[in-house]
């Protein structure tokens, strides 16, 4: 197998996402068959700035993934409202994914929403990306809420 190395922390390590982040946005985009012109608009920084606040989050959990002194593979994971744990991102880059690493990200990220006792456990896959319902199965995620929205034309 090779070398990997995580790094674990909190908030000062998004910066450190940022451009994996953008890579499955772009994914997201491209793969949209409904919503392109919103990964298209979307920001890493507008994204931050308003989803990782503490009016927003009560904690924040990264994990990433270090290859010959590289990132190539994340998972944010956030506890709100006390008892709600979110599974808010995971990407791994395309030649990193046949080593279990998302699986290792998400028994991780399952691990510390464990340890902050909360009672739920969410996350949302985009419109798209419904390959990884399978995987997500796995970890015991299934569908409860299909979310629709109306498009303007």
């Amino acid at each position: 197998m090779e070398d990997f190395e995580f790094v674990n922390g909190g908030i000062e390590l998004l910066d450190s996402v940022k451009p994996l982040w953008e890579k499955l946005n772009e994914h997201h985009m491209n793969n949209s068959k409904y919503f392109y012109d919103r990964y298209k608009n979307f920001s890493f920084d507008a994204t931050r700035r308003k989803a990782f606040t503490k009016d927003n989050v009560d904690a924040v959990n990264i994990d990433l993934i270090k290859k010959d002194e590289k990132y190539v593979g994340y998972c944010i994971s956030t506890v709100k409202d006390k008892n709600v744990g979110e599974i808010e991102s995971l990407f791994i880059e395309k030649e990193c994914r046949k080593f279990g690493l998302g699986d290792k990200l998400m028994t991780r990220a399952i691990k510390w929403l464990d340890d902050n006792e909360v009672k739920t456990k969410i996350l949302g896959v985009a419109e798209g990306n419904e390959n990884v319902l399978e995987f997500y199965k796995r970890h015991g995620f299934y569908k409860r809420t299909m979310i629709l929205q109306q498009i303007e034309k």
